[in-house]
């Protein structure tokens, strides 16, 4: 889909919305381990529209509403995001009381691969559109930016997997002068939740 078809044919919303760990409430917890103080980690601003999925492989709650901000609180360092667009619209009231009175739009799952700095806020960047057409259109081929308090783009979406793959790749380049004990410590260190239970689950059934 070409740059031009969105600015030729909609009318559509830039959607950057900045808020301060003050005025956001509770910062989810997105991490494994203890928990850590506020000052000690970066947070990330899911806004209106924007439905985080999973953190590190760690499944976030589901809000059930898509019109809500969350913050996440992230450890410094790269963290992966998968997420994906949501809106809900109103339909036309029709003859058949029984009939759906709206209608929800979502995309496929995107991921960012976020490098977090501590004290850092961070919130996502796209484009949203105005009426239902335009989000089935924007849902089709969504993508965004992760953008910081200077407005910086810090991480660009893409589909799910192409992140997670280039990881595998660097940590086993970094294992790749170790003994294979030594090199499966340090790839456990680095593995997220979902990656542990995938070994453990592949290594029993040997």
């Amino acid at each position: 889909m070409k740059e031009g078809f969105f600015t030729a044919k909609f009318s559509l919303i830039l959607s950057v919305l900045f808020l301060s760990a003050c005025s956001t409430g509770e910062i989810v917890k997105a991490y494994d381990g203890d928990e850590l103080l506020v000052e000690q980690l970066a947070v990330l601003t899911a806004p209106e529209n924007i439905v985080v999925l999973s953190i590190n492989g760690n499944k976030m709650k589901n809000y059930l509403l898509s019109g809500i901000n969350v913050s996440y609180g992230l450890k410094p360092g790269e963290n992966l995001v998968v997420f994906q667009y949501e809106s809900v619209w109103a339909k036309a009231i029709r003859e058949d009381k029984d009939a759906p009175r709206s209608v929800k739009i979502s995309s496929e799952p995107r991921e960012v691969l976020v490098n977090a700095k501590a004290g850092e806020h961070l919130n996502f960047k796209f484009l949203n559109g105005s009426n239902v057409r335009e989000a089935r259109a924007l849902a089709e081929a969504f993508t965004a930016e992760v953008i910081d308090s200077k407005f910086n783009v810090v991480a660009q979406s893409a589909e799910v997997g192409v992140y997670a793959a280039s990881n595998v790749k660097t940590k086993l380049a970094k294992t790749s002068d170790l003994q294979t004990l030594d090199a499966l410590k340090v790839l456990w260190g680095t593995a997220t939740a979902d990656e542990k239970k995938s070994f453990l689950a592949w290594a029993f059934q040997k």
